[in-house]
């Protein structure tokens, strides 16, 4: 029975740290080839397409992102766990292009799945695009 007691008292602690979403979490490295086509998704604000990248992420990460394409004028949104837009980015000029390609830099302020959105600035527009994505945790 000795073994019972500390069970006991270590069971509430690791239900604690488990509810808190107490776990560490490897940084996330997405580098991705794709293409804006029709039967994309649509965004209802203005018609135009894009592709969903899901990252599960704490509150305090750093997220960067970059959108590259020479077929269409790129445009990145971050939607937080509740849905509401809270990084976007439409004219780069230090990524090229013209100044239609697309960077952010957020901090994270609530944990959860956020919406990485590629996104075309215009409803209509396709082509091929490389999206990078690198979120990282706040030093410890």
């Amino acid at each position: 029975m000795t073994v019972a007691k500390p069970i006991r008292v270590l069971l509430p602690l690791l239900l604690l740290l488990a509810a808190s979403g107490c776990k560490k979490r490897e940084p996330i490295h997405v580098d991705q080839q794709g293409t804006i086509a029709q039967g994309d998704q649509v965004l209802s604000q203005d018609n135009s397409l894009y592709d969903d990248y899901p990252i599960d992420v704490a509150a305090g990460w750093t997220v960067r992102v970059k959108m590259t394409s020479d077929a269409f004028d790129t445009y990145l949104i971050l939607l937080d766990p509740q849905g509401q837009r809270v990084a976007f980015n439409d004219d780069d000029a230090t990524l090229g292009g013209n100044g239609t390609n697309s960077q952010f830099t957020f901090t994270t302020t609530a944990a959860g799945v956020h919406h990485v959105y590629a996104n075309a600035y215009k409803a209509g527009e396709t082509g091929a695009y490389r999206v990078q994505i690198d979120a990282t945790p706040p030093a410890q």
